[in-house]
């Protein structure tokens, strides 16, 4: 009697699964498709000596989808032979020998033929990464070596602190690079024309894929390669698949979120605030814009309502009622609820790997929003007339704010703004529960004055200075701007103050010597 379509005699064995370097569930494939020659001759050649990266869940289907080898050597990722079992080793080909991982590419040098089991890099990253890394600069015709003094920014001079950090770099001797959105290969493709960094600096993972290929390549190289989150780390994290981050040297902008990484795993979490341009603060203060005349006097707030991409990133988050009436009650009380204050009150404890932080950070986004809106709106009532400079998003959030504006340029018309307004409004993200913005160094750079919502990041600086231009609550604000405009001495003392500070102590040449210092370099 034939068996019936589903039946138990009809339906396929279902294929092994294990847990990744990740704990997440994955099944294993074992088809002809899920191995691919690496390197060295191809299978006419039976004498050659074959070496298998991974055998998959069916070892004994190799000599089958395999037919021109008769023997070979195996190196398979010790977490995964564990959780295969006995019985998995049982069934490798008795012609097959392990293999020494250190000789890999000593083997692969000498011409030995490389099968991948192509899923393995995938689900154990960490221990295949530093492998194959180490085959393809092997496989170099000339080995690298770092050059001395030259330094890889990813991203285009167009891109966040790309134009500060190159500067930085510069006077301290670097010849720099951008390498664009170049990736894995194309960095393998600069390498064998003979270009080796010394030092690749990511902002925010650019140049680095959730893998890590292109770290384990650089690292086997000799470029020391070290990430700069200006961002928040956590959602920078949200996106790796791969535990390559927690031996970087990881530079975040916020304090609190250093202990977040230690407990993490990462074994170089450090901080490192925003700084501002030295060239900036060497020059005479910028004097006011007759183009922006119409500013003098006025709070001038500049800032984008939203990040891009914002819904896409959070994608399924959502404000909960009870917890969302609770923050607002502190943001009037000028306490704006952080990304800590979130992570607890929603009870969120894993925060990597996965996505689950981002609910985290939804909240603390909106909580940001609302305590812009709210700081802008009562600054509009009290004071008449404050200018927003930003995306059309603020025409629904502030309705109430009669001059609103579009973008301007962050390197020229930005500088002239901030020199020609009576202050310049900062309204910190609570992404960042004790970190600093960009305004809170370009606005004195650009020889303007700041008042700014009083966050904690602000300690790196002098209570002196700080306290004289920052608020809590948002009914303190109006009082507090009059203060400021309403003594030219006062104003000028501390725009002086402020930039003796910043020159002192805290532009891009004392981060990227921090950088430095941290790296051996």
């Amino acid at each position: 009697m034939p068996a019936r379509p589903g039946s138990p005699l009809t339906t396929k064995p279902a294929r092994p699964s294990v847990l990744d370097e990740l704990g997440l569930r994955k099944s294993l494939p074992a088809g002809p498709g899920d191995f691919r020659t690496l390197c060295g001759p191809d299978l006419n050649h039976a004498a050659a000596d074959t070496l298998f990266l991974g055998l998959g869940p069916e070892p004994e289907r190799l000599p089958e989808l395999f037919p021109g080898v008769r023997s070979a050597r195996y190196i398979e990722c010790p977490e995964l032979a564990a959780q295969l079992g006995p019985g998995w080793r049982t069934r490798i080909p008795a012609s097959f020998g392990e293999a020494d991982p250190a000789q890999l590419a000593g083997l692969a040098k000498n011409g030995a033929r490389l099968i991948l089991y192509a899923p393995g890099p995938r689900l154990f990253p960490s221990f295949w990464g530093p492998l194959l890394a180490g085959v393809q600069v092997g496989l170099i015709a000339k080995a690298p070596a770092p050059r001395q003094r030259l330094a890889w920014l990813p991203g285009d001079e167009g891109g966040l602190l790309r134009i500060e950090l190159r500067e930085a770099l510069e006077e301290r001797g670097y010849a720099v690079r951008f390498t664009g959105d170049a990736g894995v290969e194309d960095f393998r493709t600069l390498l064998a024309g003979g270009e080796c960094p010394e030092l690749m600096l990511s902002v925010n993972f650019s140049g680095l894929d959730p893998l890590g290929e292109a770290y384990h390549l650089l690292k086997a190289a000799g470029t020391r390669v070290a990430v700069w989150c200006v961002d928040t780390p956590l959602h920078q994290l949200s996106g790796l698949k791969s535990r390559f981050w927690q031996e970087l040297p990881f530079f975040v902008t916020d304090a609190w979120a250093v202990e977040q990484l230690q407990k993490l795993g990462a074994a170089q979490a450090l901080h490192l605030p925003l700084a501002a341009r030295k060239r900036d603060l060497e020059n005479a203060p910028r004097a006011p814009s007759p183009a922006w005349g119409d500013l003098a006097g006025r709070l001038v707030f500049v800032g984008r309502s939203a990040f891009p991409g914002k819904d896409g990133f959070f994608a399924g988050c959502s404000l909960p009622d009870g917890l969302w009436a609770e923050a607002r009650g502190l943001l009037d009380q000028g306490l704006p609820p952080g990304f800590d204050w979130w992570l607890e009150r929603l009870g969120i404890k894993t925060l990597w790997p996965g996505a689950e932080v981002r609910r985290a950070g939804f909240c603390a986004e909106e909580t940001g929003r609302a305590w812009r809106a709210l700081c802008l709106g009562r600054a509009q009532k009290d004071l008449g007339l404050v200018t927003v400079f930003g995306d059309e998003g603020w025409r629904e959030l502030l309705p109430e704010i009669t001059d609103q504006r579009g973008f301007v340029d962050y390197y020229t018309a930005l500088p002239e703004i901030a020199a020609s307004a009576g202050a310049s409004l900062n309204l910190t993200n609570p992404l960042l529960p004790c970190g600093l913005t960009q305004r809170h160094f370009d606005v004195w750079a650009s020889g303007g004055l700041l008042l700014s919502d009083a966050t904690p990041g602000l300690g790196i600086f002098p209570a002196e200075l700080t306290r004289e231009v920052t608020f809590h609550a948002p009914d303190e604000l109006a009082a507090r701007f009059r203060t400021l405009t309403g003594s030219t001495a006062l104003a000028t003392d501390l725009k002086n103050a402020w930039r003796a500070e910043l020159l002192r102590a805290h532009t891009y040449g004392h981060r990227v010597a921090e950088v430095l210092g941290r790296l051996g370099l």
